[in-house]
């Protein structure tokens, strides 16, 4: 029981339960999406940007999402397609920022309005629809009945599967790009910019890797202090 009372130990055990949590059938699934959010969202922040419409966002079961933007020529097509990766480790890098000047509260209502601003303006589909409302339902529970415990654990959990993610996605990627002639965010870079898809796939995968280093670096509590007292 000393161990839980331990920050630092905590931490670890909820960032190993997050890793372990995307991979559960279903569950995975679902807190999988919460980065697919971000992920669309920096498409759909960087065509508002641009000017240009975002027509619809769709989030599905098996974790993919899609952003449906309106392109008006090949540089607004390149800067909207490179900013869907990138978006989720830089928020997984103000996630640990936020959660690190204790703003676990205001860090769940940030979450919850950006999947409610999502639900009214974009996603249109019946299983992001489903998705949005029970994620925010979910996060109205905690806040409303004040569980400060439990919504602390779920502001660090949160913020552990959006960097673990933010990571696995573009391995992923790669994988893809060198096995697949699927479209993705790769492939629509590599079209714009004339560079083999698997390169740009490598790139956004330094991107986050470093990104997820800076957050380790800066915002992962140190374990010394709990090594030496045991």
């Amino acid at each position: 029981m000393k161990y839980l009372q331990d920050e630092s130990f905590r931490f670890y055990v909820i960032l190993l339960f997050a890793w372990i949590l995307i991979y559960i059938p279903y569950i995975g699934k679902y807190v999988r999406l919460i980065s697919t959010m971000i992920h669309e969202g920096g498409h759909v922040l960087m065509g508002c940007l641009l000017g240009e419409r975002t027509l619809k966002v769709s989030l599905f079961s098996n974790a993919s999402g899609e952003a449906a933007v309106s392109v008006s020529n090949k540089f607004k097509k390149l800067l909207i397609a490179i900013a869907g990766y990138p978006s989720t480790a830089l928020i997984a890098f103000l996630s640990f920022w936020l959660l690190s000047k204790d703003l676990h509260f205001y860090y769940i209502i940030g979450i919850s309005l950006i999947t409610l601003t999502f639900l009214l303006l974009y996603i249109r589909n019946i299983y992001g629809i489903v998705w949005s409302v029970s994620f925010i339902a979910i996060n109205f529970i905690v806040l409303y009945f004040k569980y400060q415990t439990l919504l602390e654990l779920m502001a660090q959990a949160y913020a552990c599967i959006i960097l673990l993610e933010s990571v696995f996605s573009c391995f992923i990627l790669v994988y893809v790009s060198f096995k697949s002639k699927t479209v993705s965010d790769a492939s629509n870079v590599s079209s714009v910019v004339l560079l083999p898809k698997q390169l740009v796939a490598l790139l956004f995968t330094a991107f986050n890797l470093y990104m997820a280093f800076i957050s380790v670096t800066y915002y992962f509590p140190s374990i010394n202090h709990f090594i030496n007292q045991n």
